[in-house]
């Protein structure tokens, strides 16, 4: 009973959350500049400009914290603190072979590579290396991305 609880309670506050941000992304827009890029396909004679965003900067663990126990029950230190577990958990069970999954956020998955061989016996253990971690946005979080304006930077011509 008391997990039932915790989970509805937890639920809730995702919910509510993603409300929340869903309703800032309503409100903000993320600014881009325009650059050229270079053809590499068809080597085109003439540039081709593309937008680029301008990052506002960034936002470490600690301010994450700071605003999620300003809108939740839970002090800064138990976010942080939490934020600093999952994350260890994260590459724990990556470096177990499962995709981590979280929901309303996404899939953590590893990508690794090896050199092509001729034969199946070459590829052998060590020959397989762990190349990134992949992640795999969540569906809600992807269709809130259709929400976000964008603003022409002041600096583009």
């Amino acid at each position: 009973m008391m997990t039932y609880v915790i989970e509805e309670k937890s639920q809730y506050i995702c919910r509510n959350y993603s409300r929340q941000i869903f309703q800032i992304i309503r409100k903000m827009a993320i600014k881009y500049r325009v650059k050229t890029k270079p053809d590499n396909i068809g080597k085109r004679e003439s540039p081709k400009y593309y937008a680029v965003p301008v990052r506002s900067g960034i936002v470490d663990l600690h301010h994450i914290a700071e605003d999620l126990a300003d809108q939740s029950t839970l002090t800064t230190s138990d976010v942080y603190a939490t934020m600093v577990g999952v994350s260890s958990l994260i590459e724990h069970y990556l470096a177990q072979g499962y995709a981590v999954k979280i929901d309303g956020l996404g899939i953590f998955s590893l990508s690794v590579s090896s050199k092509g061989f001729d034969q199946p016996e070459e590829c052998t253990a060590t020959q397989v290396e762990a190349r990134k971690i992949c992640f795999r946005a969540d569906k809600r979080l992807k269709m809130n991305l259709k929400l976000i304006k964008f603003v022409r930077d002041k600096e583009t011509k």
